[in-house]
């Protein structure tokens, strides 16, 4: 596989967060995840153009309350079991 394959649903559910989640603020709470990306970075992610860590998945996976499976497309499913 080529490309980043969270990318795109990391994007779609920090746009499903009521009030919408912006960039900054995502980068902001996975920093208290103690997992240190730049805005930069997650703009890289989410365009498909960098690779989601094994420790940033699950840390985005927690921030954004959806599961790493829903992540990975592995499940059309977003909820955390």
């Amino acid at each position: 596989m080529s490309e980043n394959v969270a990318g795109h649903r990391i994007r779609a559910a920090r746009n499903m967060l009521k009030p919408r989640l912006k960039q900054n603020d995502l980068v902001a709470r996975m920093q208290l995840e103690n997992v240190y990306i730049s805005d930069k970075t997650l703009s890289l992610i989410e365009l498909n153009k960098r690779y989601v860590t094994d420790i940033e998945l699950v840390a985005f996976a927690k921030v954004l309350n959806v599961s790493t499976s829903w992540l990975l497309e592995e499940t059309d499913n977003p909820k955390r079991i």
